[in-house]
């Protein structure tokens, strides 16, 4: 990813600057800490226009309805202080200008505000997009005294410059910065492999790559061109590793600036907010296994003690048949049991020789009663088990976080009833059957809700997370093939986790026999099921 630019902010300024002037500023809202949107109209037509002054993805744009859903915006019910600000000042307000200071990173819209006395005046908002000092200041232009900042900077935060209510209005220090397009071929060259990293210049890193793919002189001329005379194009890495206003191959066209900062910026936003969410959700589902491991080894402790609980019964029984030829006040006996081996009992002294029997038998209905108990228990820690392995496999294997955000609010026992938005499924055809996958939680619920009937054929692996397979027949009399079903097989198989595997057991029944369980999208019990190794 790279970072928003001066000239891809001057490009963007030239191509919208006509709409801005005389438009009007209809909505402001403030999703978060560092974001804005503006509700932008004029002659007719309105924009949402989208500040982002995050320190990793500062820039600015026309937001369309696509990337709007890939931002994942949510406006708060309460609006911050912030917004309440240019709620005060500037919503109504028409933009009487818009500007890009030489060599900076800061866009500026120009307002006319009229105070309770009618009077006018002219306020400024600074877009100010430079990384961990991206802000956004709103200052009376005529007395350059500013009104509020996004984010207030004290002088502990900053020894150079403060920025918050009644302090004036300053650009940030000039830094030295170099348009290296100043400059004849030769010295350009030398520029670019000697130039310190603390030098900024106006031309960023887009001409150090197309240097680096095509140095030569006539190009370097041709390149000079392309700037100055604006003859650029938008462009965007298929790979979205960067966007580029030239075509250096493995990339896509998009039809102007705003749309190419618009695109990027937005495919990076919804990419770090995945990988945020599926990290949550991982440190969630990871925190449970591993009780429920724990909880396992303990029940297979408890299973394990089936033996003793055997051998408390035996030494009970073998007492109860020796219990005229024993003398109570013993502490240990030797005595044959009933294959004829010598075992060592021992005995409480202060009990008699029934009474220490009872207690060999209290043990072993005591041990006998936990061994049965476990035994129940640990099948459902391996059904809880299984559940979070699914789910996090649904997790690995899905980019669309609204999916995400139902996976943890289910897991964290939240909104679990709410009303499903299914996308499409997909299905194959093979001899005339159509057989249906589903490639997540909510997919897989649909198969089984909406187009499963009670005779259709289900598949899964065998106690492994995957994806629910259905062959849905034409007709519920319909006779399915041995093919058909291992065709099936095999596609649960692919779409598992479990798809890398040499063989792999998967399990198929009718979908009458498979019963969903409560408020678990897509998590089922089955019964009357038959199994196929693939």
């Amino acid at each position: 990813m790279i970072n928003f630019d001066a000239l891809t902010l001057n490009l963007f300024l030239n191509e919208n600057k006509d709409f801005f002037i005389g438009a009007k500023i209809q909505k402001i809202q403030q999703p978060s800490r560092n974001e804005l949107i503006f509700s932008v109209r004029k002659m007719g037509e309105s924009k949402k226009f989208y500040i982002n002054f995050n320190p990793e993805f500062y820039h600015l744009c026309f937001m369309s309805e696509k990337t709007e859903k890939r931002r994942n915006i949510s406006i708060p019910k309460t609006a911050p202080m912030f917004c309440m600000l240019l709620r005060k000042y500037i919503q109504n307000a028409k933009i009487v200008d818009v500007k890009v200071p030489k060599y900076e990173r800061i866009f500026e819209f120009y307002f006319e505000y009229y105070d309770e006395l009618n009077e006018k005046t002219l306020l400024c908002l600074a877009v100010e997009l430079m990384g961990k000092y991206s802000n956004v200041i709103l200052y009376n232009y005529d007395t350059n005294v500013i009104i509020g900042c996004a984010h207030n900077v004290s002088s502990q935060k900053s020894r150079e410059r403060e920025l918050y209510g009644s302090l004036p209005y300053a650009y940030p220090l000039k830094q030295k910065k170099k348009n290296l397009l100043n400059s004849d071929f030769d010295t350009f060259k030398k520029n670019i492999k000697d130039l310190p990293s603390k030098y900024y210049y106006l031309v960023n890193s887009m001409v150090e790559d197309f240097f680096n793919h095509y140095q030569d002189e006539q190009l370097f001329l041709k390149l000079c061109e392309f700037l100055s005379q604006k003859k650029y194009k938008a462009y965007i890495k298929k790979d979205y590793s960067k966007y580029c206003l030239y075509d250096f191959g493995n990339n896509f066209e998009v039809s102007n600036i705003n749309e190419m900062i618009d695109e990027y910026f937005s495919y990076h936003q919804q990419n770090i907010m995945i990988k945020s969410i599926k990290a949550k959700i991982d440190k969630f589902i990871n925190t449970q296994l591993k009780k429920l491991y724990t909880l396992k080894i303990k029940q297979e402790n408890q299973i394990a003690k089936l033996d003793k609980a055997v051998t408390y019964k035996n030494k009970a029984d073998i007492l109860m048949a020796n219990l005229y030829y024993l003398s109570s006040g013993q502490k240990k006996v030797k005595l044959n049991d009933f294959d004829g081996k010598e075992i060592e009992i021992a005995l409480d002294e202060n009990m008699s020789i029934k009474e220490n029997a009872n207690r060999y038998y209290a043990l072993y209905k005591k041990t006998k009663s936990a061994y049965e108990h476990a035994q129940i228990m640990i099948q459902e820690t391996l059904s809880q088990i299984l559940y979070y392995e699914e789910q996090k496999y649904f997790v690995s294997n899905s980019d669309n976080i609204d999916y995400l955000k139902d996976i943890f609010d289910e897991l964290k026992g939240e909104n679990t009833l709410k009303e499903q938005v299914y996308e499409k499924i997909d299905f194959i055809e093979y001899e005339g059957i159509k057989i249906y996958i589903g490639k997540n939680k909510k997919q897989n619920d649909y198969i089984l809700s909406k187009i499963a009937s009670s005779e259709d054929i289900w598949f899964h692996l065998l106690n492994a997370p995957g994806a629910h397979v259905l062959i849905k027949k034409n007709n519920s009399k319909d006779i399915i093939s041995n093919d058909i079903i291992l065709k099936a097989a095999k596609i649960t198989k692919e779409y598992s986790s479990q798809k890398d595997n040499s063989k792999t057991s998967v399990i198929y029944t009718l979908r009458k026999y498979v019963k969903k369980a409560n408020n678990k999208l897509a998590f089922v019990t089955y019964k009357n099921e038959s199994e196929i190794v693939v």
